[in-house]
Protein backbone atom coordinates (compact mmCIF):
# COMPACT_ATOMS: atom_id res chain seq x y z
CA UNK A 1 0.00 0.00 0.00
CA UNK A 2 1.34 3.41 -0.97
CA UNK A 3 -0.52 6.32 0.61
CA UNK A 4 -0.88 9.63 -1.15
CA UNK A 5 0.14 11.61 1.94
CA UNK A 6 1.51 10.40 5.27
CA UNK A 7 1.25 12.87 8.15
CA UNK A 8 3.24 12.48 11.36
CA UNK A 9 1.41 14.14 14.26
CA UNK A 10 -2.13 15.29 15.02
CA UNK A 11 -1.55 18.70 16.59
CA UNK A 12 -2.24 22.19 15.28
CA UNK A 13 -0.44 21.34 12.03
CA UNK A 14 -1.17 17.67 11.40
CA UNK A 15 -4.92 17.52 12.08
CA UNK A 16 -5.92 20.60 10.02
CA UNK A 17 -3.68 19.41 7.18
CA UNK A 18 -5.28 15.97 7.17
CA UNK A 19 -8.72 17.58 7.21
CA UNK A 20 -7.96 19.77 4.20
CA UNK A 21 -6.27 17.06 2.13
CA UNK A 22 -8.98 14.51 2.84
CA UNK A 23 -11.47 16.89 1.22
CA UNK A 24 -9.50 16.47 -2.01
CA UNK A 25 -10.04 12.71 -2.04
CA UNK A 26 -6.44 11.87 -1.15
CA UNK A 27 -5.63 8.67 0.71
CA UNK A 28 -4.23 9.87 4.04
CA UNK A 29 -2.33 7.99 6.74
CA UNK A 30 -1.84 9.77 10.08
CA UNK A 31 0.68 8.40 12.56
CA UNK A 32 0.50 9.67 16.13
CA UNK A 33 3.07 8.97 18.86
CA UNK A 34 0.57 9.45 21.68
CA UNK A 35 -2.80 8.03 22.61
CA UNK A 36 -6.36 9.30 22.27
CA UNK A 37 -7.35 10.55 25.73
CA UNK A 38 -10.86 11.54 26.83
CA UNK A 39 -11.75 15.22 26.94
CA UNK A 40 -10.95 16.92 30.21
CA UNK A 41 -7.88 14.82 31.01
CA UNK A 42 -5.08 16.84 29.40
CA UNK A 43 -3.24 18.04 32.51
CA UNK A 44 -1.95 14.64 33.73
CA UNK A 45 -0.38 14.11 30.33
CA UNK A 46 1.66 17.32 30.29
CA UNK A 47 5.33 16.40 30.10
CA UNK A 48 7.66 18.66 32.10
CA UNK A 49 11.27 18.31 31.05
CA UNK A 50 14.52 20.03 31.87
CA UNK A 51 15.21 23.41 30.32
CA UNK A 52 18.88 24.28 30.73
CA UNK A 53 19.21 28.07 30.76
CA UNK A 54 22.68 29.57 30.97
CA UNK A 55 22.58 33.18 32.11
CA UNK A 56 24.66 35.47 29.94
CA UNK A 57 25.61 38.00 32.65
CA UNK A 58 24.82 36.70 36.13
CA UNK A 59 26.30 39.79 37.80
CA UNK A 60 23.56 41.98 36.33
CA UNK A 61 20.59 39.85 37.39
CA UNK A 62 19.52 41.47 40.67
CA UNK A 63 20.16 45.11 39.80
CA UNK A 64 16.92 46.64 41.15
CA UNK A 65 16.76 47.04 44.94
CA UNK A 66 12.97 47.48 44.76
CA UNK A 67 12.35 44.02 43.30
CA UNK A 68 13.47 40.46 43.98
CA UNK A 69 13.23 38.53 40.76
CA UNK A 70 12.00 35.21 42.13
CA UNK A 71 11.75 33.66 38.68
CA UNK A 72 15.55 33.49 38.54
CA UNK A 73 15.76 31.46 41.75
CA UNK A 74 14.01 28.31 40.52
CA UNK A 75 14.99 25.67 37.93
CA UNK A 76 13.43 26.49 34.54
CA UNK A 77 11.04 24.04 32.89
CA UNK A 78 9.86 23.00 29.44
CA UNK A 79 6.32 21.69 28.92
CA UNK A 80 4.71 19.76 26.08
CA UNK A 81 2.23 16.93 25.44
CA UNK A 82 2.41 13.85 23.23
CA UNK A 83 -1.14 12.73 22.46
CA UNK A 84 -3.79 12.96 19.77
CA UNK A 85 -4.21 16.70 19.45
CA UNK A 86 -0.67 17.56 20.51
CA UNK A 87 -0.64 20.51 22.91
CA UNK A 88 -3.98 21.89 21.70
CA UNK A 89 -6.13 20.05 24.30
CA UNK A 90 -4.16 21.82 27.05
CA UNK A 91 -4.10 25.22 25.36
CA UNK A 92 -5.83 28.25 26.85
CA UNK A 93 -7.59 28.88 23.52
CA UNK A 94 -5.55 31.97 22.65
CA UNK A 95 -5.58 32.88 18.95
CA UNK A 96 -2.82 35.26 17.88
CA UNK A 97 -2.91 36.62 14.33
CA UNK A 98 0.88 37.01 14.28
CA UNK A 99 0.59 40.56 13.01
CA UNK A 100 3.13 43.37 13.13
CA UNK A 101 0.61 45.55 14.97
CA UNK A 102 1.44 43.65 18.15
CA UNK A 103 5.11 42.91 17.51
CA UNK A 104 7.36 44.18 14.72
CA UNK A 105 9.15 40.82 14.44
CA UNK A 106 5.93 38.80 14.28
CA UNK A 107 5.70 35.54 12.35
CA UNK A 108 3.99 37.46 9.55
CA UNK A 109 7.02 39.73 9.24
CA UNK A 110 9.44 36.82 9.47
CA UNK A 111 7.70 34.90 6.69
CA UNK A 112 7.46 37.92 4.39
CA UNK A 113 11.26 37.94 4.23
CA UNK A 114 10.87 34.59 2.47
CA UNK A 115 8.10 35.84 0.14
CA UNK A 116 5.47 34.00 2.16
CA UNK A 117 2.22 35.73 3.03
CA UNK A 118 -0.24 33.77 5.19
CA UNK A 119 -2.91 36.47 5.49
CA UNK A 120 -5.51 34.53 3.53
CA UNK A 121 -4.80 31.31 5.44
CA UNK A 122 -4.93 33.07 8.82
CA UNK A 123 -8.42 34.32 7.99
CA UNK A 124 -9.48 30.86 6.81
CA UNK A 125 -8.06 29.24 9.93
CA UNK A 126 -9.75 31.75 12.23
CA UNK A 127 -13.03 30.96 10.53
CA UNK A 128 -12.54 27.21 11.00
CA UNK A 129 -11.59 27.65 14.66
CA UNK A 130 -14.42 30.16 15.23
CA UNK A 131 -12.01 32.76 16.59
CA UNK A 132 -13.45 35.81 18.30
CA UNK A 133 -12.51 38.23 21.10
CA UNK A 134 -13.61 37.51 24.64
CA UNK A 135 -17.06 39.15 25.00
CA UNK A 136 -17.30 41.77 27.73
CA UNK A 137 -20.17 39.79 29.22
CA UNK A 138 -17.85 36.80 29.77
CA UNK A 139 -15.13 38.79 31.52
CA UNK A 140 -14.82 37.77 35.18
CA UNK A 141 -14.56 40.23 38.09
CA UNK A 142 -10.85 39.68 38.73
CA UNK A 143 -10.08 40.10 35.03
CA UNK A 144 -12.07 43.36 35.13
CA UNK A 145 -10.03 44.55 38.11
CA UNK A 146 -6.82 43.85 36.20
CA UNK A 147 -8.16 45.76 33.19
CA UNK A 148 -9.09 48.77 35.30
CA UNK A 149 -5.74 48.76 37.13
CA UNK A 150 -3.78 48.36 33.89
CA UNK A 151 -5.60 51.24 32.23
CA UNK A 152 -5.13 53.41 35.31
CA UNK A 153 -1.39 52.77 35.00
CA UNK A 154 -1.50 53.81 31.34
CA UNK A 155 -1.55 50.39 29.67
CA UNK A 156 -3.85 49.53 26.78
CA UNK A 157 -5.87 46.45 27.75
CA UNK A 158 -7.76 44.57 25.04
CA UNK A 159 -9.79 41.34 24.80
CA UNK A 160 -7.82 38.23 23.89
CA UNK A 161 -8.93 36.51 20.65
CA UNK A 162 -10.16 33.03 21.56
CA UNK A 163 -11.14 29.85 19.71
CA UNK A 164 -14.07 29.25 22.03
CA UNK A 165 -17.73 28.74 21.21
CA UNK A 166 -19.09 31.02 23.92
CA UNK A 167 -22.59 29.62 23.46
CA UNK A 168 -21.26 26.34 24.88
CA UNK A 169 -18.81 27.82 27.38
CA UNK A 170 -19.80 27.99 31.06
CA UNK A 171 -16.71 29.99 32.07
CA UNK A 172 -15.41 27.24 34.36
CA UNK A 173 -11.79 28.36 33.91
CA UNK A 174 -10.58 24.82 33.18
CA UNK A 175 -9.45 25.32 29.57
CA UNK A 176 -6.07 23.73 30.33
CA UNK A 177 -7.69 20.40 31.22
CA UNK A 178 -9.27 20.03 27.79
CA UNK A 179 -12.84 21.21 27.43
CA UNK A 180 -15.36 18.50 28.32
CA UNK A 181 -18.19 20.53 26.81
CA UNK A 182 -16.50 20.98 23.44
CA UNK A 183 -16.62 24.78 23.74
CA UNK A 184 -12.88 25.20 23.23
CA UNK A 185 -11.51 24.05 19.89
CA UNK A 186 -8.62 21.64 19.85
CA UNK A 187 -7.30 19.59 16.96
CA UNK A 188 -8.96 16.39 18.18
CA UNK A 189 -12.15 18.05 16.93
CA UNK A 190 -10.82 17.73 13.38
CA UNK A 191 -9.65 14.15 13.97
CA UNK A 192 -13.08 13.17 15.30
CA UNK A 193 -14.67 14.93 12.34
CA UNK A 194 -12.50 12.92 9.94
CA UNK A 195 -13.27 9.65 11.66
CA UNK A 196 -16.99 10.29 11.65
CA UNK A 197 -17.39 12.24 8.39
CA UNK A 198 -18.92 9.60 6.18
CA UNK A 199 -21.45 11.53 4.15
CA UNK A 200 -24.16 8.96 4.83
CA UNK A 201 -25.58 6.83 7.63
CA UNK A 202 -24.73 3.70 5.70
CA UNK A 203 -21.04 4.53 5.59
CA UNK A 204 -21.08 5.34 9.28
CA UNK A 205 -22.13 1.77 10.05
CA UNK A 206 -19.08 0.48 8.21
CA UNK A 207 -16.66 2.68 10.12
CA UNK A 208 -14.80 0.93 12.91
CA UNK A 209 -12.02 1.61 15.40
CA UNK A 210 -9.85 -1.43 15.91
CA UNK A 211 -7.88 -2.17 19.05
CA UNK A 212 -6.08 -5.48 18.88
CA UNK A 213 -8.82 -7.95 17.93
CA UNK A 214 -11.63 -5.90 19.45
CA UNK A 215 -13.76 -3.63 17.28
CA UNK A 216 -14.99 -0.38 18.81
CA UNK A 217 -17.74 1.62 17.15
CA UNK A 218 -16.98 5.26 16.40
CA UNK A 219 -19.52 6.30 19.06
CA UNK A 220 -17.24 4.82 21.71
CA UNK A 221 -14.67 7.40 20.72
CA UNK A 222 -17.16 10.23 20.42
CA UNK A 223 -18.38 9.63 23.96
CA UNK A 224 -14.85 9.69 25.38
CA UNK A 225 -15.70 6.46 27.10
CA UNK A 226 -12.41 5.28 28.54
CA UNK A 227 -8.72 5.17 27.82
CA UNK A 228 -8.58 4.16 24.18
CA UNK A 229 -5.06 3.01 23.39
CA UNK A 230 -3.43 1.91 20.15
CA UNK A 231 -6.29 2.97 17.90
CA UNK A 232 -6.34 2.25 14.21
CA UNK A 233 -9.20 4.28 12.80
CA UNK A 234 -10.06 3.40 9.22
CA UNK A 235 -12.47 5.39 7.09
CA UNK A 236 -12.03 3.58 3.81
CA UNK A 237 -15.39 3.60 2.03
CA UNK A 238 -16.37 6.95 3.46
CA UNK A 239 -16.19 10.43 2.00
CA UNK A 240 -12.82 11.03 3.65
CA UNK A 241 -10.28 8.29 2.95
CA UNK A 242 -8.21 8.44 6.13
CA UNK A 243 -6.37 6.04 8.42
CA UNK A 244 -5.23 7.01 11.92
CA UNK A 245 -2.79 4.91 13.92
CA UNK A 246 -1.99 6.01 17.48
CA UNK A 247 0.81 4.90 19.81
CA UNK A 248 3.17 4.76 16.84
CA UNK A 249 6.61 6.32 17.22
CA UNK A 250 8.05 7.44 13.88
CA UNK A 251 11.82 7.04 14.01
CA UNK A 252 12.88 8.20 10.58
CA UNK A 253 11.87 9.00 7.03
CA UNK A 254 13.38 6.84 4.32
CA UNK A 255 14.30 8.33 0.96
CA UNK A 256 16.71 7.78 -1.91
CA UNK A 257 18.59 11.01 -1.25
CA UNK A 258 16.38 13.00 -3.56
CA UNK A 259 12.78 11.85 -3.15
CA UNK A 260 10.78 10.72 -0.14
CA UNK A 261 9.56 7.11 0.00
CA UNK A 262 7.95 6.64 3.43
CA UNK A 263 8.61 6.33 7.14
CA UNK A 264 9.86 3.75 9.59
CA UNK A 265 8.81 3.47 13.22
CA UNK A 266 7.80 1.35 16.18
CA UNK A 267 4.23 0.42 17.09
CA UNK A 268 2.76 -0.01 20.59
CA UNK A 269 3.97 -3.63 20.71
CA UNK A 270 7.57 -2.65 19.99
CA UNK A 271 7.50 -3.97 16.44
CA UNK A 272 9.27 -2.13 13.62
CA UNK A 273 7.01 -1.15 10.76
CA UNK A 274 7.33 0.85 7.56
CA UNK A 275 4.73 2.77 5.59
CA UNK A 276 5.16 4.06 2.06
CA UNK A 277 3.77 7.33 0.76
CA UNK A 278 4.15 9.71 -2.15
CA UNK A 279 4.49 12.64 0.21
CA UNK A 280 5.37 12.83 3.90
CA UNK A 281 4.62 15.72 6.24
CA UNK A 282 6.27 15.86 9.65
CA UNK A 283 4.10 17.77 12.11
CA UNK A 284 5.43 16.19 15.29
CA UNK A 285 6.26 19.43 17.10
CA UNK A 286 9.49 21.37 17.45
CA UNK A 287 10.99 18.87 19.90
CA UNK A 288 10.19 15.68 17.96
CA UNK A 289 10.40 16.86 14.34
CA UNK A 290 14.16 17.57 14.45
CA UNK A 291 14.84 14.12 15.94
CA UNK A 292 13.05 12.48 13.01
CA UNK A 293 14.90 14.65 10.49
CA UNK A 294 18.30 13.94 12.04
CA UNK A 295 17.58 10.20 12.09
CA UNK A 296 16.72 10.57 8.41
CA UNK A 297 20.20 11.99 7.65
CA UNK A 298 18.83 15.50 7.21
CA UNK A 299 21.03 17.39 9.64
CA UNK A 300 22.08 20.81 8.38
CA UNK A 301 20.70 23.52 10.74
CA UNK A 302 18.25 21.00 12.23
CA UNK A 303 17.65 21.24 15.98
CA UNK A 304 19.39 24.60 16.21
CA UNK A 305 18.09 28.16 16.75
CA UNK A 306 15.46 26.87 19.15
CA UNK A 307 13.17 29.30 20.98
CA UNK A 308 10.56 28.53 23.63
CA UNK A 309 8.46 31.71 24.11
CA UNK A 310 9.63 31.96 27.71
CA UNK A 311 7.07 33.00 30.30
CA UNK A 312 6.57 33.52 34.00
CA UNK A 313 3.44 34.02 36.08
CA UNK A 314 3.70 36.77 38.68
CA UNK A 315 1.08 36.44 41.39
CA UNK A 316 0.01 36.90 44.97
CA UNK A 317 -2.84 36.69 47.45
CA UNK A 318 -6.11 38.57 47.01
CA UNK A 319 -8.89 37.17 49.17
CA UNK A 320 -11.84 35.90 47.13
CA UNK A 321 -10.20 36.65 43.77
CA UNK A 322 -11.43 33.39 42.21
CA UNK A 323 -9.39 33.98 39.04
CA UNK A 324 -9.24 30.19 38.80
CA UNK A 325 -12.97 30.22 38.02
CA UNK A 326 -12.74 32.68 35.12
CA UNK A 327 -11.90 32.18 31.45
CA UNK A 328 -8.08 32.26 31.52
CA UNK A 329 -6.09 34.98 29.80
CA UNK A 330 -9.23 36.84 28.80
CA UNK A 331 -7.42 40.11 28.08
CA UNK A 332 -3.92 41.19 27.17
CA UNK A 333 -1.67 44.20 27.13
CA UNK A 334 0.96 44.28 24.39
CA UNK A 335 4.50 45.62 24.84
CA UNK A 336 6.24 44.65 21.59
CA UNK A 337 8.36 41.56 22.31
CA UNK A 338 6.24 40.61 25.33
CA UNK A 339 2.70 40.85 26.65
CA UNK A 340 0.84 40.58 29.96
CA UNK A 341 -2.35 38.61 30.57
CA UNK A 342 -4.33 37.45 33.64
CA UNK A 343 -3.26 33.92 34.51
CA UNK A 344 -3.97 31.53 37.36
CA UNK A 345 -1.00 29.25 38.03
CA UNK A 346 -1.30 26.54 40.66
CA UNK A 347 2.48 26.37 40.69
CA UNK A 348 2.45 29.53 42.81
CA UNK A 349 0.70 27.74 45.69
CA UNK A 350 3.66 25.61 46.91
CA UNK A 351 5.99 28.57 46.39
CA UNK A 352 3.82 30.77 48.60
CA UNK A 353 3.38 27.96 51.12
CA UNK A 354 7.17 27.66 51.42
CA UNK A 355 7.26 31.37 52.12
CA UNK A 356 4.89 30.90 55.06
CA UNK A 357 1.57 31.91 53.46
CA UNK A 358 -1.65 29.97 53.87
CA UNK A 359 -3.04 30.25 50.37
CA UNK A 360 -6.13 28.75 48.81
CA UNK A 361 -6.70 28.53 45.03
CA UNK A 362 -9.64 30.96 45.25
CA UNK A 363 -7.36 33.60 46.81
CA UNK A 364 -4.64 33.45 44.18
CA UNK A 365 -4.36 35.95 41.33
CA UNK A 366 -1.64 36.44 38.77
CA UNK A 367 -0.40 37.83 35.47
CA UNK A 368 1.51 35.95 32.83
CA UNK A 369 4.51 37.65 31.26
CA UNK A 370 5.21 35.95 27.92
CA UNK A 371 8.14 37.07 25.81
CA UNK A 372 9.95 36.40 22.57
CA UNK A 373 13.24 34.87 23.70
CA UNK A 374 16.24 34.82 21.43
CA UNK A 375 16.44 31.79 19.13
CA UNK A 376 19.77 30.47 20.39
CA UNK A 377 18.76 27.10 21.83
CA UNK A 378 19.86 23.60 20.93
CA UNK A 379 17.96 20.35 21.25
CA UNK A 380 20.28 17.57 22.41
CA UNK A 381 19.90 13.86 21.66
CA UNK A 382 18.76 13.15 25.23
CA UNK A 383 15.89 15.60 24.79
CA UNK A 384 17.36 18.35 26.97
CA UNK A 385 16.87 21.85 25.64
CA UNK A 386 19.84 24.12 26.25
CA UNK A 387 19.58 27.88 25.82
CA UNK A 388 21.39 31.05 26.72
CA UNK A 389 19.30 33.49 28.71
CA UNK A 390 20.65 36.66 27.15
CA UNK A 391 20.74 40.08 28.73
CA UNK A 392 17.96 41.09 26.35
CA UNK A 393 15.81 38.18 27.55
CA UNK A 394 16.44 39.03 31.20
CA UNK A 395 15.65 42.70 30.67
CA UNK A 396 12.32 41.84 29.02
CA UNK A 397 11.36 39.49 31.85
CA UNK A 398 12.34 42.09 34.43
CA UNK A 399 10.36 44.79 32.66
CA UNK A 400 7.28 42.60 32.44
CA UNK A 401 7.70 41.47 36.04
CA UNK A 402 7.75 45.06 37.28
CA UNK A 403 4.63 45.98 35.32
CA UNK A 404 2.84 42.91 36.66
CA UNK A 405 3.79 43.77 40.24
CA UNK A 406 2.47 47.32 39.80
CA UNK A 407 -0.88 46.03 38.50
CA UNK A 408 -1.18 43.47 41.30
CA UNK A 409 -0.50 46.10 43.93
CA UNK A 410 -3.04 48.41 42.31
CA UNK A 411 -5.81 45.82 42.67
CA UNK A 412 -4.97 45.24 46.33
CA UNK A 413 -2.75 42.15 46.32
CA UNK A 414 -0.73 41.74 49.52
CA UNK A 415 2.70 43.10 48.44
CA UNK A 416 4.54 40.67 50.72
CA UNK A 417 2.90 37.74 48.95
CA UNK A 418 3.88 38.71 45.41
CA UNK A 419 6.16 36.12 43.87
CA UNK A 420 6.77 34.35 40.57
CA UNK A 421 6.84 30.91 39.01
CA UNK A 422 10.06 29.57 37.49
CA UNK A 423 10.85 30.53 33.92
CA UNK A 424 8.99 28.12 31.68
CA UNK A 425 8.81 27.38 27.98
CA UNK A 426 5.69 25.99 26.30
CA UNK A 427 5.90 27.03 22.63
CA UNK A 428 9.17 25.59 21.28
CA UNK A 429 10.01 26.32 17.67
CA UNK A 430 12.73 27.22 15.19
CA UNK A 431 14.29 23.76 14.94
CA UNK A 432 13.57 23.33 11.21
CA UNK A 433 13.31 26.97 10.22
CA UNK A 434 12.17 28.31 6.89
CA UNK A 435 15.17 29.51 4.89
CA UNK A 436 17.47 27.06 6.70
CA UNK A 437 15.81 23.64 6.70
CA UNK A 438 12.65 24.17 4.62
CA UNK A 439 11.85 26.49 1.74
CA UNK A 440 8.87 28.82 1.26
CA UNK A 441 6.76 25.74 0.43
CA UNK A 442 7.78 24.12 3.75
CA UNK A 443 9.65 21.44 1.78
CA UNK A 444 13.00 20.03 2.89
CA UNK A 445 15.97 19.16 0.67
CA UNK A 446 14.26 15.82 0.06
CA UNK A 447 11.52 16.22 -2.54
CA UNK A 448 8.09 15.40 -1.13
CA UNK A 449 9.14 15.74 2.52
CA UNK A 450 7.55 18.70 4.30
CA UNK A 451 7.34 20.15 7.81
CA UNK A 452 4.17 21.71 9.24
CA UNK A 453 4.61 22.78 12.84
CA UNK A 454 6.33 25.49 14.90
CA UNK A 455 9.72 24.12 13.82
CA UNK A 456 9.51 26.20 10.64
CA UNK A 457 9.08 29.55 12.46
CA UNK A 458 12.56 31.17 12.43
CA UNK A 459 12.35 33.33 15.58
CA UNK A 460 10.20 33.50 18.68
CA UNK A 461 6.89 35.27 18.14
CA UNK A 462 6.32 35.65 21.89
CA UNK A 463 2.68 34.87 21.16
CA UNK A 464 0.51 31.72 21.14
CA UNK A 465 1.32 29.97 17.82
CA UNK A 466 -1.68 27.65 17.31
CA UNK A 467 -3.54 29.84 14.81
CA UNK A 468 -0.30 30.44 12.87
CA UNK A 469 0.48 26.72 12.71
CA UNK A 470 -3.05 25.99 11.51
CA UNK A 471 -2.58 28.65 8.79
CA UNK A 472 0.69 26.95 7.79
CA UNK A 473 -1.23 23.69 7.44
CA UNK A 474 -3.79 25.48 5.28
CA UNK A 475 -1.11 26.80 2.94
CA UNK A 476 0.67 23.46 2.74
CA UNK A 477 -2.60 21.68 1.90
CA UNK A 478 -2.96 23.96 -1.12
CA UNK A 479 0.61 23.25 -2.21
CA UNK A 480 0.24 19.48 -1.89
CA UNK A 481 -3.23 19.43 -3.47
CA UNK A 482 -1.89 21.27 -6.50
CA UNK A 483 0.85 18.65 -6.86
CA UNK A 484 -1.83 15.96 -7.08
CA UNK A 485 -3.89 17.69 -9.76
CA UNK A 486 -4.28 15.32 -12.68
CA UNK A 487 -2.58 12.50 -10.77
CA UNK A 488 -4.35 9.20 -10.05
CA UNK A 489 -4.96 8.96 -6.32
CA UNK A 490 -4.32 5.80 -4.33
CA UNK A 491 -7.82 4.81 -3.26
Amino acid sequence: MIYDVLIVGTGAGGAPLARELSKKGLNILILEKGAFYPRGTAVPHIITSKLSLKVENESDIQDNPDFTYDFLEYPPEMMHIEDVGGTTPASLANACYACTGCYANSVTAQFKIHDLDLFEELIEASRDLKVGPLPASRMGPSTRKIVEAGEKLGHFMEPMPKFIDFDKCDGCGLCITGCKKGAKWDSTDFIRELIDSDGSKQCSKELRLKQDSEELKVNDLKDDSSNIQGITAVNGPAKHNMTLITDFNVIKVFHDGEKVEGVEGVDKNGENKTFKARKVVIAAGALNTPKILINSKITENVGENLFTDLFITVGGILKGAKLNQEIPMGVKSEFGPYFLSPHFSGELIPILTDKGFDVKPDDLIGLMVKMADEANGTLHEDGVVEKILTQKDINLLKEGYCKAVQILKEIGVDPQSITSTPIRGAHPGGTAAIGKVVDEKFETCVKGLFVADASVIPQAPGRPPILTITAIAKRLSKIISKDFEGVTKNN
